[in-house]
């Protein structure tokens, strides 16, 4: 890569900054560099408000804001060094917090506080915000202007390297722009109708018809998706440093990840759409215990229940599993049951099959704790499969045991 062309930055930056209006040299100079190197960008004088839709920045490459967008009576920014009333910074301060976790709501961005206040201020403020994790964790970077004002891209890139998560989301997302944009491409010099074709079928089939056509693009868009050109093996050493530093605090990170890989929280589903994987924590009336149910009724019947739908319920317990310490597969799973290590905040569960119960979903809502996903829950669902139509075997006969036992071996 040529010093200071974007690489993982390529795309359109959004630029925030009262001097833009009035040609402060700093952020001309910003702006200028980011166009000499092939980027493009969009300014703003000032954050945007809360009746902003920020949906509207959902494809911006990276974002670059001022931290200082008050300006005097004569409009233009505050000259550096001028004090500042403590209200009207303070002001400013939480409009800047509250653009920031709005932000992280609708676009999960890299932000480049580029200011000329003294950038342990700022970040004091991002701190006590409770919205900055260390310059190694955050996915905020603060920097003086004068220092990335002709080597934009190369603070971003120096800085990105850095982060593998920042590597992962911008390699992944060139990748499934490519594929999405493919995909379009292809289906529709066929027929512009063709989301209709499947539109038409989904209703045919009595299936709620967005939720299919999602499943159905997902499911495209990764079939023409190629082989990452991602490599991350760079950090595997920072990550056994960081285990080795605080090992309590890795462990509950690393079940946070599990967690994230195959479970999604309520919170995230739609609650008209129920299906396998579902987990419900159902008090008893009397008593108020919690007991657990997972729902492994098939997708397609899911779907298709209408008001009256009926979910298949299977108990399920807390347990802690042995894990086979080379091989990082449970030992000690039985065959009525199937295990899922780390489902929910670091906790292992036993779906048991001994006994199904059957229950209306509608009546089950609030209490769905969340869903567990694919192939966790596909594999649960085929050991069921398999439990249900075990063959019943005769018993080894008793004196064949005890020669074993006694003799240690079976006879030649």
């Amino acid at each position: 890569m040529t010093v200071g062309v974007p690489n993982l930055f390529k795309g359109i930056a959004v630029v925030i900054d009262n001097g833009i209006g009035v040609k402060e040299e700093a952020i001309t100079q910003i702006l200028r560099n980011i166009a000499e190197k092939g980027g493009h960008t969009i300014t703003m004088g000032d954050v945007p408000t809360a009746a902003i839709d920020l949906e509207h920045f959902s494809n911006a490459a990276f974002f670059v804001m001022d931290w200082n967008l008050l300006n005097g009576e004569d409009g233009k920014p505050f000259p550096q060094g001028v004090q500042i009333p403590a209200a009207l910074k303070a002001d400013m301060v939480k409009r800047n917090i509250d653009f920031l976790q709005r932000l992280s709501r609708n676009r999960h961005a890299p932000v480049f506080i580029f200011t000329n206040e003294d950038p342990s201020e700022v970040i004091g403020h991002l701190e006590d915000a409770d919205f900055y994790k260390g310059a190694h964790e955050s996915h905020i970077m603060v920097k003086s202007k004068a220092d990335v004002l002709d080597k934009v891209y190369e603070v971003l890139e120096e800085w990105g390297r850095t982060k593998p998560s920042v590597i992962t989301l911008k390699t992944w997302e060139r990748s499934v722009n490519k594929a999405a944009n493919e995909l379009f491409i292809d289906l529709h010099d066929k027929t512009p109708y063709w989301p209709v074709v499947f539109w038409q079928t989904f209703t045919a089939d009595g299936v709620p018809q967005a939720a299919e056509m999602s499943r159905l693009l997902n499911r495209l868009v990764e079939s023409r998706m190629g082989v990452s050109e991602l490599d991350l093996s760079a950090f595997e050493e920072a990550l056994k440093e960081q285990q080795a530093a605080d090992a309590t605090s890795y462990r509950e990170s690393v079940f946070s990840v599990l967690e994230g890989e195959r479970f999604l929280r309520a919170a995230r589903l739609s609650d008209d759409i129920f299906a396998p994987g579902d987990l419900f924590a159902v008090p008893n009336e009397q008593t108020k215990e919690i007991s657990y149910y997972l729902n492994i009724r098939p997708e397609c019947d899911c779907i298709r229940g209408g008001d009256g739908q009926e979910l298949y319920l299977l108990k399920v317990r807390k347990v802690k599993p042995a894990v086979h310490p080379q091989f990082g597969q449970i030992m000690d799973e039985q065959h009525n049951e199937a295990i899922v290590h780390g489902m929910v905040e670091g906790q292992s569960y036993s779906v048991l099959f001994k006994e199904m119960k059957v229950k209306k979903a509608k009546q089950l809502l609030k209490h769905r704790v969340g869903r567990l996903l694919p192939p966790f829950v596909t594999r649960v669902q085929q050991r069921y499969s398999t439990y249900l139509q075990r063959p019943g075997l005769p018993r080894i006969p008793p004196s064949l045991i005890e020669q074993v036992a006694t003799s240690g071996a079976v006879p030649a």
